[in-house]
Order: C-alpha cells, then structure tokens, then sequence
C-alpha cells in the first residue's frame, strides 16, 4: 500500500512539473529611434534594441500604430529562435497618406505563451503632397481605347491600350489608381499606377443593345459606378463591391458623392422625365428626390448645404443651385449661349465653366459671371490647386494656364479627341 501511494505521489509530481505554465514574458529593451523623436513620412526607421527571456523566442514583430492603436504601415515579423535577440532592423514608414502627429512605434516580442510589448512614441511630420501626372483618355477607334500620362516634364507616357467603347473615368490619388468604364461593350478596368498594370475588370454586357456602363466617380478610394439599367456599385481598391443600390424602373446616368450622400442622376425607362436621387452613403438608403429639367454636366459643391449643378436642356447650357435642406434648386446666374461642356470648383465662391464658345468665370459673391478665356472649347476643366494652375482639354490638345490672369503656360498635343482628364497627386 505504502509502495503503491509512493509511486502515484511520484506520477502526480512529475506530471505537476511538465505541466508548469511558463510565467516568464520577454524582455525588451529598444534603444533606437529616441522617445518622441520627429520623423518624417515614408522615412526609414533603424529600430536597434536588446530581447531575452527564459524560452526561445518565437517571434518579434515591429509596427505603428495611430493614436486610436490602429495599424497604419506594414508590418515587420521576424522570427529569432534564440533566447538572447540582437534586434537591429529596419523599418519603413511606407503610408504616405499618413498625417502629421503623435503615432506609437510597437515591438512585440513572443515566447509563445508570453506577449511583451514596448511603445515608443515618435512624431511624424506628414509627406509634401505633389502633382504626379494628368491622365487622359483617346479612343482612336470606337472599339478601341488608350490611356495616356503626362509626367511634370510635359512628356506624354502611354498607360494603357484596351479594346472596347468608353464612357468615362477617373483617377484615384489615395489609392494611386486608375478607372475606366466601357460603355456598351467595354470593360470597367482599375489600373495600377506604379506600374501601369491592371488590377481587376468588370465585363460588360455586349448582348444587351443599350449602355452597361454610365459614369465612374471616386471619393476617399472607393469607387462609385452607375449601371444604365439600374444599379449603383461601390468598389473598394481591390475591385470588391462593398455596397449596392438598387433602382427599380429607371436607368442611371451621372454618379457622385460629396460626405455622406451619393447623388444619383435617373431617367425613367420608357419615359423623358428625368430626376436627381440622394441616398445615404452608409446604409445606401434613398433620402429624397427632385425632378430634373436638365441632363447633368457635372457636379460642384460650394458648402455643406448647396451644390451647383451644370447641365443642359436641348442646346441651352444652366447652372443651378441645389438647396439639399428645401429638396429644390434655384438659378444663381444665367449662363452664356450654348450648351454647357464641363464645370470645376475652384474654392467656395469661385468656378470655372466651359461652355460650346468660351470659358467663364462665376463668383457667388459678387454675383458675377464674366468670360475667362474666350473662343476657348473646353470639354474637360481641371484646376491644379499646388500650381494655381487651370488644365483644360479642347479637341485633342491640353492646355494650361495661369489661372490668376488666364495666360496660357503650356500645351500637349494628343492624337485624337480627348474623352477624359484627371489629375493623379502622389497621395
């Protein structure tokens, strides 16, 4: 009996001992970069330091967060397999869009069972934001497309070359691409800018007989499209819808977002009559709606509260003041004769319009409209706010001027008529 309790005692030691918990965390001790150091975005970092403990260490990670502990640059892991680390390694603050402030440089160190983590806060002043090039679209053939670059020494790169029609596109700075719809038998294409290459597509719909694609617009890097038969998507960078609006007995025409609203233009089906619909950006649920007597240019905001709209109604060009609150628009100005070819907003009170014969200047306050640059058709108005420059497009040329007296600086010769223009920032 006493043998038999000697040995059960013995077991149950033995079995207490392998199943001791280890309670021993990593030691870490980081002696560079400094405590609250000033760096600058997309720096890199020379993270140098001590860590130990009693077990191997399984691994070591090096990240930075933001002051909600978010993650917002890639992450470094690195796998020891020895007690004592030297770690000595470099980090890249490689997201530009990051702003300038407080963030928290993270080492981790693991054993497997014990986490050990040491902050180190650093300051980053955010990256100088620069003009990286003006993409515009040609479609030398109706079933064929070419995207084109201009790079800051005016020389013209060639992007892209897609088979199929066209209906529109748009850049994204924040997310350094490039979209573009077909319209009847072409392709909705995300293109990478780095290198130009195709990320994802969205195929049309050729048996159809009418439009697949309407229009493209982008905001904060999601992507909005309009479907002609009904639909309004939002892509995320990588191409995945993340919402759908559906719109039963309408077809949809020109999409843009401006805070929290999706502005849709729609026309319905079987009809001429024409409104503008606003839907709730987060829960895509329709808001309210006006009728349209006018087919829509492009969108301006001037404040949180009015948003002009340019359209044109037969060969007769308006501008119109939408009060988002009253649901209804008013006529701020009459515009020039003729139909109305593209608007840009160039600060709260001031805008751009191009019309079939010139270029017109509009402030709100004095309420003036006054021509800007005469005999001058353009169907594409960019303005370049770092350069205070006005990029236009007219037939197949791009154009740019100054825009505090309207002279102009440079121009670029395409090949053919230029379908679209857009300016590419580096964030």
């Amino acid at each position: 009996m006493k043998k038999l309790l000697f040995l059960f005692l013995s077991f149950s030691l033995v079995l207490f001992s392998c199943n001791k918990k280890d309670e021993i965390s990593p030691y870490i001790q980081i002696t560079s970069p400094n405590e609250y150091s000033n760096h600058d975005v997309l720096d890199t970092l020379t993270v140098v330091g001590t860590i130990s403990d009693n077990e191997q260490l399984e691994y070591v990670k090096l990240s930075l967060l933001n002051e909600n502990n978010v993650t917002v640059a890639s992450v470094i892991t690195l796998f020891p397999e020895t007690k004592e680390y030297s770690l000595n390694h470099e980090f890249i603050i490689d997201n530009i869009l990051l702003e300038s402030g407080e963030y928290n440089l993270l080492v981790t160190a693991s054993d497997g069972e014990n986490e050990t983590r040491e902050y180190i806060e650093i300051t980053l002043n955010e990256a100088v934001t620069e003009l990286t090039g003006i993409l515009f679209v040609e479609t030398p053939s109706s079933n064929s497309v070419e995207i084109k670059k201009i790079i800051p020494d005016l020389s013209v790169q060639q992007v892209a070359f897609a088979a199929g029609d066209f209906s529109s596109a748009i850049t994204s700075s924040k997310n350094q691409s490039f979209y573009m719809a077909g319209s009847e038998i072409g392709s909705l294409r995300a293109f990478e800018m780095l290198n130009n290459a195709e990320l994802w597509s969205v195929q049309a719909n050729p048996l159809s007989g009418a439009p697949y694609f309407s229009d493209v617009y982008e905001d904060e890097g999601t992507l909005y499209v309009s479907f002609f038969d009904g639909i309004i998507k939002a892509f995320d960078k990588n191409g995945t819808v993340k919402q759908q609006i559906d719109v039963s007995g309408y077809n949809c025409f020109k999409v843009w977002k401006t805070d929290n609203l999706i502005f849709s233009e729609q026309q319905q089906i079987g009809t001429s009559e024409r409104r503008l619909v606003l839907y709730d950006a987060s829960s895509a649920v329709e808001i309210q709606s006006v009728q349209l007597d006018m087919e829509i240019v492009a969108f301006c905001k001037r404040n949180d509260e009015n948003i002009f709209v340019f359209g044109n109604s037969g060969t007769q060009g308006y501008m119109k003041n939408y009060v988002i609150s009253d649901n209804g628009f008013w006529e701020p100005h009459p515009l020039e004769t003729g139909k109305v070819l593209s608007a840009e907003r160039i600060d709260d009170n001031t805008f751009l319009i191009g019309q079939e014969n010139a270029v017109s200047k509009y402030t709100y306050n004095p309420n003036s409209l006054t021509e800007y640059l005469p005999a001058v058709s353009a169907s594409f108005i960019k303005y370049e706010r770092l350069n205070n420059f006005v990029v236009l497009a007219q037939a197949n040329v791009v154009r740019f001027y100054d825009y505090s007296n309207a002279s102009l600086v440079n121009t670029v010769n395409g090949s053919s008529e230029i379908k679209s223009l857009s300016l590419l920032y580096n964030k």
